[in-house]
């Protein structure tokens, strides 16, 4: 080869250079970009997740001041009564999420394109069923528990406290918030 036939290539070269500088160049930024995208989204989650929590244990300070109120109880009536109706509330939780757990399962599989047999819809039904008993049983034992440390008054307070407290949270948030009416 001679001189004049490897100018061209010679030429080329700084060219390609900096098509290939530009083309890393916007690679880089395109990295940049989708780690920041998807830092941030985590950052957003987090704070959302942050946020859900903040409200829930707000949700439960009301309520527990709310019920307290309701029952009128003495500093060593609340000190008994409260780890009991925590761990109340604990263990309908557990039943609550499996119930939750197999019906998401079961919903998720019709999605899927799963036909179920009438079988599957009998068992489905008598989950729910056996739920409903399983969280009387349990509403059953504790007033039993909560009868060795507070009246039958104070228990039939509570019930309808949680009852009131119930509605007022539904009222609440079919109104919206920070709104002082019924949504329009």
């Amino acid at each position: 080869m001679t001189m004049l036939s490897m100018y061209p290539i010679i030429q080329m070269d700084p060219i390609r250079s900096k098509l290939k500088k530009k083309r890393m160049k916007k690679k880089g930024i395109l990295l940049l970009l989708l780690l920041g995208i998807t830092s941030t989204n985590i950052l957003l989650f987090a704070q959302r997740d942050d946020k859900r929590k903040a409200e829930f244990e707000q949700f439960k300070e009301k309520r527990v001041a709310f019920i307290t109120k309701a029952m009128d109880l003495s500093t060593d009536e609340a000190n008994a009564f409260w780890p009991l109706y925590n761990e109340l509330q604990e263990k309908k939780f557990e039943l609550n999420q499996q119930l939750k757990k197999a019906i998401y399962e079961f919903a998720k599989s019709e999605k899927a394109g799963k036909t179920h047999s009438e079988s599957e819809y009998k068992d489905m039904v008598n989950l729910t069923a056996q739920f409903k008993i399983n969280d009387a049983n349990l509403e059953e034992e504790y007033i039993d528990k909560f009868s060795k440390i507070i009246s039958y008054e104070k228990i039939y307070r509570y019930q309808q406290a949680e009852l009131q407290f119930a509605r007022q949270m539904l009222k609440q948030q079919r109104s919206g918030p920070d709104s002082g009416g019924p949504r329009k």
